[in-house]
């Protein structure tokens, strides 16, 4: 029975990796008609963790909040809100705020802050940790990474291709703030907008198959008080067959300063592979193992200063002990730029509170 509930919630949170994926569960199809109503999430989670060097210890991961608003039979809302703890205090943050309008499934379109449709992960899972497998997500895509801009604030359209399993995503809006990790919430300063194109195709007679990719396009500052043209093309392939979830990703980051001069180049990939046992006394229990590399070109305008190379290897177990809470002992062996390999093991509880209700 507890299976049964986690793998339903986790469907229907993880149904979709286009814009759609950026909602909850209640609003990932096709909104009701039968009036206003709310639904939402509650996720948490804590940590303990020893690294190779360093002093143990405890740590209390995000309480993050999801709401979906179904305000009518074309029209949904999504918002997002994280607590975090930073140096000495909490901070709470609207992570994501998105209202959408859905013509049909063919055409559907929305404006606010968004998780970037650049890569799968991030648009599959969201800052609710209890939803993916691993415990934290891979390096090139975690948040506060400047690798890519894991948030995006402006305008989309999404929908699926008729007759077809094409489904498309493109959108404008505001590029990365001045550290290059953030968005701009209040305007682009440089008033070059960021354009993003993204696709994916999900044969039906492949269940559970998926490729696709995207491209993101804008003018970010760079180490040296200048501009560069930033380009992102990142690539991916999943097949997800309920007990094997495999996921392969591949992004691809150029910068060209914008007075002229050579094109650098970064990279990064992952190839992430999950196996829930069989049915019988280990049923609620998935082992799991990721290998990760970053390559940062040294001359890089934008990422030289900040990053350096990386390389991960790792491996671990997820207890689902409960249908919404999870128990995770993840070993990890974290190679940056030139120095030793470094050793960690981190286990982590998270949990997943649905709410409901209607106006």
């Amino acid at each position: 029975m507890r299976r049964s509930i986690t793998l339903a919630i986790a469907g229907l949170a993880l149904v979709s990796t286009g814009l759609s994926a950026q909602l909850s569960p209640a609003v990932t199809g096709q909104a009701v008609s039968t009036g206003p109503t709310i639904q939402g999430f509650l996720f948490g989670d804590a940590r303990y963790v020893t690294t190779e060097g360093t002093d143990p210890g405890f740590g209390l991961g995000q309480v993050v909040a999801h709401a979906n608003g179904s305000l009518s039979e074309h029209v949904v809302f999504f918002g997002e809100l994280s607590l975090s703890y930073r140096g000495s205090s909490y901070v709470t943050t609207v992570e994501r705020a998105i209202l959408r309008y859905d013509f049909n499934d063919a055409v559907k379109v929305s404006v606010g802050r968004y998780h970037t449709p650049i890569s799968y992960w991030n648009t599959a899972y969201h800052h609710g940790l209890w939803l993916q497998g691993s415990v934290d997500r891979p390096r090139a895509v975690t948040f506060g990474t400047n690798f890519i801009p894991v948030h995006f604030v402006g305008a989309m359209v999404e929908g699926h291709v008729p007759g077809t399993p094409l489904h498309y995503m493109g959108g404008v809006g505001n590029g990365r703030n001045s550290s290059g990790v953030g968005a701009q919430d209040g305007g682009d300063a440089n008033g070059n907008r960021a354009v993003i194109l993204s696709g994916s195709v999900q044969p039906i007679d492949l269940g559970g198959f998926r490729v696709g990719g995207g491209m993101y396009l804008d003018r970010v500052p760079d180490s040296g008080a200048g501009e560069t043209d930033e380009r992102i093309l990142s690539a991916h392939a999943v097949w997800n067959r309920g007990m094997l979830e495999v996921v392969a990703e591949y992004i691809d980051v150029s910068h060209e300063p914008a007075s002229g001069g050579a094109s650098l180049g970064s990279s990064a990939y992952y190839v992430h592979a999950g196996v829930r046992l069989p049915s019988g006394p280990l049923e609620d229990v998935t082992p799991y193992a990721r290998w990760e590399d970053t390559d940062i070109d040294a001359a890089d305008p934008v990422f030289g200063a900040t990053l350096s190379n990386y390389e991960a290897l790792v491996a671990g177990v997820r207890y689902d002990f409960d249908g919404l809470a999870a128990l995770k002992s993840e070993y990890r062996s974290e190679t940056f730029g030139t120095g030793s390999a470094v050793s960690s093991l981190v286990v982590q509880a998270s949990f997943a509170i649905p709410v409901g209700g209607q106006s």
